[in-house]
C-alpha cells in the first residue's frame, strides 16, 4: 500500500500545535517517523507528508495538501495530540465514516489504556476535507492532562505500532538502529549539543556541527534538546502563545530570527502583538499574512 504520514503541525512558524505537559509538534514526529519505518519495514510504501515551516496556518495546511495529493495514495494518515482538558484517543474521518481502519485505530491504542472517543466527524478539517485519499485525523492523546503522563510511561513504539497494525494488520516491530558516528567531530566545529538540560553535561547524547543530525538525534531520544554553544535551545523551539508589548520606539520586524535578516515592517510602541515562539534572542510573532520576528528584548510580555 501507499500510506503518506503527516507528522501534525509545523516546528516552526506558524501552527506549532498545542503545548502542555508534552509539546504536540514534537510528539508527532517521533511517533510518525516511527510509523513510516514500521510501514516500510513491513514491505509498504510510506510518504513523509509533513512540513516543518511556514509563515501562516494556510500555508502549511496547503503544503501537506500538495504533497499528499500529488501521490496515488491508499490512505493518509495525520497524526495529532489533543488538547483542552478532556482524555482518550479519537480519530476523524469525512463525515464521520466508520472505516474499520479508523475504528482499529482507535480501539488498538483504547488497549493501551486510554478512553476511546471514537470516530467521528472530521468534514470540517482541512485535510480531511481536501485530501484526494481516504483519510484519518488521529489525536493520539491529551497533551495537557495525565493522558500526557500514560503516552510517555507506554513510549511512542507503543503509538506507533497500534496506529500500523490498525492499518495493516499485526506486526512484530524492531528497534531502530542507530548507526555509529564514522569519525569525531573537532571541538572547533561543533554548533549543537544535545542534552537533557543546558546545564547537565553529564547527559549530552551528542555534539554535532549540523543542526538536523542534532535534531536526528533529539528525535530517538524523548526529553532530550537541542542547544548552540552559548547554551540556547534551538530545537524543540520554546512555544510561548502569549502577547506582548512593544517597548522601543520603532521596533524592526525581520524576516528571520537575527539581525541580518531583511526588514519586513515595522511595530511603534505600545502596539500589542501575538507571540508564537521564541528562537534565540528573538520572537516569532504574527504579523501580516506572513510573520515575522522581532527582538525578544524590546517586547514586554503581558
Amino acid at each position: 500500500m501507499n500510506i503518506g504520514v503527516n507528522d501534525g503541525h509545523t516546528i516552526n512558524g506558524f501552527g506549532t500545535g498545542a503545548v502542555g505537559r508534552i509539546v504536540e509538534g514534537v510528539q508527532t514526529r517521533i511517533v510518525g517517523a516511527e510509523v513510516r519505518r514500521l510501514l516500510k519495514e513491513a514491505g509498504h510504501n510510506a510518504i513523509n507528508c509533513t512540513v516543518d515551516y511556514a509563515n501562516s496556518v494556510i500555508e502549511s495546511l496547503s503544503k501537506i495538501m500538495d504533497q499528499a495529493n500529488r501521490q496515488d495514495l491508499d490512505w493518509f494518515i495525520a497524526i495529532h495530540f489533543n488538547a483542552g482538558g478532556g482524555e482518550g484517543v479519537e480519530a476523524y474521518t469525512y463525515e464521520g465514516r466508520q472505516y474499520q481502519d479508523a475504528i482499529d485505530v482507535c480501539k488498538n491504542i483504547t488497549n493501551l489504556g486510554f478512553k476511546n472517543r471514537g470516530v467521528k466527524d472530521g468534514k470540517g478539517l482541512y485535510v480531511i476535507r481536501k485530501t484526494t485519499a481516504k483519510s484519518i485525523l488521529i489525536e493520539v492523546c491529551f497533551v495537557d492532562t495525565d493522558d500526557a503522563n500514560h503516552y510517555l510511561q507506554l513510549g511512542y513504539k507503543s503509538i506507533a505500532k497500534a496506529i500500523v497494525e490498525a492499518l495493516i494488520g499485526v506486526i512484530k516491530a524492531t528497534p531502530i538502529i542507530i548507526p555509529p558516528v564514522a569519525a569525531p567531530v573537532k571541538v572547533s566545529e561543533i554548533a549543537y549539543r544535545v542534552r537533557k538540560t543546558w546545564a547537565d553535561a553529564a547527559s549530552q547524547k551528542g555534539a554535532f556541527n549540523n543542526l538536523d543530525n542534532a535534531k536526528d538525534c533529539v528525535t530517538v531520544n524523548v526529553g532530550y534538546k537541542v542547544y548552540d554553544n552559548s547554551g540556547v535551545q534551538v530545537y524543540p523551539v520554546i512555544s510561548v502563545n502569549k502577547y506582548g508589548i512593544v517597548t522601543a520606539s520603532v521596533l524592526n520586524v525581520r524576516s528571520g530570527a537575527g539581525t541580518n535578516y531583511e526588514i519586513v515592517g515595522t511595530l511603534k510602541k505600545g502596539e500589542k502583538v501575538r507571540i508564537g515562539n521564541k528562537q534565540g534572542g528573538f520572537y516569532n510573532i504574527y504579523f501580516g499574512d506572513h510573520g515575522g520576528f522581532v527582538s525578544a528584548d524590546y517586547l514586554s510580555l503581558v
